[in-house]
């Protein structure tokens, strides 16, 4: 096994690597005073059946101290090493971790190097480590909102908070978006801090990120936000519920959950009328009917458009958060039959609904086409974001 670690000295420091070569008759290294510190790593890899015998090491340069053994244990147990990232610590026999000297100097050290230094010292064990480092998926919190909020409101793995602060070197308050009132170009400015912070945290994570989503804006907002997370990858979004002052989870485990065609419209109604070149497509599932003034907007504004009316006769502004996800998936599917029929120039999308769904709904839609999403401001509409800018986000 290959592995390399920073080594620092009053002289310097530079990254050492080293192979290892496993079940050898006897421990070895290149570096005789090496030896007694391969004995505790080779008990351990025994005890988890990943040894039978020795370990011979061989290191292309001297240094001094134990520093190594984390990162060579650790080369043997976890599938995929995050590739910007240095490993330093020591390790007993019974796998209990040990923090090591200098550690500022082998994080600047790391840094020169392009990657950071993470120092998983919080943890107690090697299995706490590689249990974080193995997982299929890993669920972090992100919350987008206009009002002050605490992570601790709607998500409880405090343990993930500490291993991303203390081995990826990303702090908690990064994972708040605060966005105030929006307006003008700060529609775009959140839609690109929000897609640069999952992309940061997916790349960071290896591909394994499960998002934790708390929106707390306009529902335009989290339209564009579902499109931007992309149908990739897994989530959680939160609904709060007023009456319990608690948060609902609507989890997303495969996106497949929203985006198949559907047989049978059992949660909506849909209606399709006026004639045009462009398809106005509205979710109505609020209190406030905007159908009226959405007709008077596109007639307005000289838009000829077919409107889709997504709806429903009863539940409307009071819907069980565990509906969602079925509406979510018939007003996609709803969608994709009408675009299937006739080509539309251009898509607009207005919204009456709770954020969950469309959010949910963005995810289910996805990138692809020319759109324009508009958002209710005061008593008009006005266009805020275009599925060219999210899909330019998405492929940056």
């Amino acid at each position: 096994m290959e592995f390399e670690f920073p080594a620092v000295s009053d002289g310097g420091g530079r990254i050492v690597k080293a192979l290892a070569v496993p079940n050898t008759s006897e421990n070895y290294s290149n570096i005789r005073e090496q030896k007694r510190h391969i004995k505790p790593v080779t008990d351990y890899l025994r005890s988890r059946g990943v040894l039978s015998e020795g370990l011979s090491v061989f290191f292309d340069s001297g240094f001094v101290g134990n520093s190594f053994q984390l990162a060579m244990v650790l080369s043997f147990l976890v599938k995929k090493l995050p590739s910007d990232l240095c490993w330093t610590g020591g390790v007993r026999k019974d796998g209990r971790l040990a923090k090591v000297d200098s550690l500022e100097k082998k994080a600047q050290l790391c840094q020169m190097e392009g990657k950071r230094l993470a120092m998983p010292f919080h943890l107690r064990s090697v299995d706490e480590l590689t249990d974080w480092l193995n997982a299929e998926l890993v669920d972090i919190p992100l919350a987008v909102s206009k009002d002050p909020i605490k992570l601790e409101e709607f998500f409880e793995k405090r343990e993930n908070l500490l291993n991303l602060w203390h081995i990826h070197r990303i702090d908690p308050s990064e994972l708040i978006l605060h966005t105030g009132r929006l307006e003008g170009e700060l529609w775009k400015e959140t839609a690109r801090r929000f897609s640069q912070l999952v992309k940061r945290l997916d790349y960071t994570l290896e591909r394994r990120l499960r998002a934790h989503l708390v929106i707390n804006g306009p529902v335009s907002l989290a339209f564009a936000l579902g499109v931007l997370y992309g149908h990739t990858r897994p989530s959680a979004v939160y609904h709060y519920l007023r009456g319990d002052k608690r948060y609902y989870a609507v989890e997303l485990f495969n996106t497949r959950e929203v985006k198949e065609a559907v047989g049978e419209y059992r949660h909506i109604r849909q209606d399709l009328e006026g004639d045009g070149e462009e398809l106005a497509v509205v979710l109505y599932f609020g209190h406030h009917n905007p159908v009226a003034d959405i007709k008077a907007f596109l007639a307005d504004r000289g838009i000829g458009a077919e409107v889709l009316l997504l709806w429903m006769e009863e539940g409307r502004g009071n819907i069980d958060p565990a509906d969602f996800k079925p509406i979510a998936k018939e007003c996609a599917s709803a969608v994709q039959e009408v675009k299937g029929k006739k080509h539309h120039r251009r898509l607009h999308f207005f919204f009456s609904c709770p954020v969950v769904i469309a959010y949910l709904f963005g995810v289910a839609f996805g990138h692809f086409g020319s759109g324009v999403i508009y958002n209710f401001e005061g008593n008009t509409y006005e266009p805020v974001l275009e599925l060219e800018f999210l899909r330019g986000l998405i492929e940056d």
